[in-house]
């Protein structure tokens, strides 16, 4: 028993160093040995768990799915569960990939690998929780009647996909605040803030404003006035 609890300890060990290493230099420049190095292990007790570096690559992905599917499910659940509207959802679970994005290097990883290793002819979102989850999501949205008529459902699961994959990448980048003007210092430099001002720029374009008539009535007695999709929806982006 002892010595499968060391096998384990070691194996889980190598798949974090694996992910770390993915992420920082990607598939093709990353080496056994590099990895082994970054785990302080040989590289033959490295070989001895993993035999090729595409099957170290295939065990962080795995890792990298099951971790993203529990966030998704997690981030559904604090939107309201099966009350929550597919707006809000779409919208809290983006928020809480970037967060994981950023704390969690074996999601990164993951994302990484994804892009790199993607098999020609393969849907993205057939092998990503978090894709599945989105164009779900997209589909109850038009079902709700939430989304203006005639929009296009595939377009909009593949600008959200788009979305998250660019702020996961802009992580990588050096922060430069002159590179994107239209964003403010503060929300250059960081992942969640920059999601936000994305958001705010595109949610008008998919969700209607509620009609007057249907706010509740202002302090005066009149209807309030119209509001924008975000505070209709209490997604709360500011």
């Amino acid at each position: 028993m002892a010595i499968q609890q060391r096998a384990e300890r070691t194996r889980q060990t190598i798949l974090t160093a694996a992910a770390q290493v993915f992420d920082t230099h990607g598939y093709d420049r990353t080496s056994l040995a590099r990895i082994a190095s970054e785990a302080r292990l040989t590289t033959g007790a490295l070989v001895f768990h993993f035999a090729t570096k595409a099957e170290l690559a295939a065990a962080v992905q795995e890792r990298a799915r099951a971790v993203t599917a529990v966030t998704v499910e997690s981030a559904c659940i604090s939107a309201g569960g099966s009350g929550g509207t597919a707006v809000e959802k779409l919208v809290t679970v983006t928020r809480a990939l970037i967060r994981l994005f950023e704390t969690d290097c074996v999601a990164r990883a993951g994302e990484r690998l994804a892009r790199e290793l993607q098999t020609a002819g393969t849907p993205s979102y057939q092998e990503c929780p978090w894709r599945r989850e989105v164009a779900r999501l997209v589909r109850r949205a038009g079902d709700e009647g939430a989304l203006h008529p005639g929009i296009d459902a595939t377009a909009v699961v593949a600008l959200i996909s788009y979305v998250v994959q660019g702020v996961e990448q802009a992580m990588r980048a050096p922060d430069n605040p002159a590179d994107e003007p239209w964003l403010s210092e503060r929300a250059a430099g960081l992942p969640g803030d920059r999601l936000e001002r994305i958001w705010e720029l595109i949610l008008p374009g998919l969700v209607p404003p509620t009609p007057p008539e249907l706010l509740p009535p202002s302090r005066t007695g009149q209807a309030a006035p119209s509001r924008s999709p975000s505070a209709v929806r209490g997604i709360m982006l500011p």
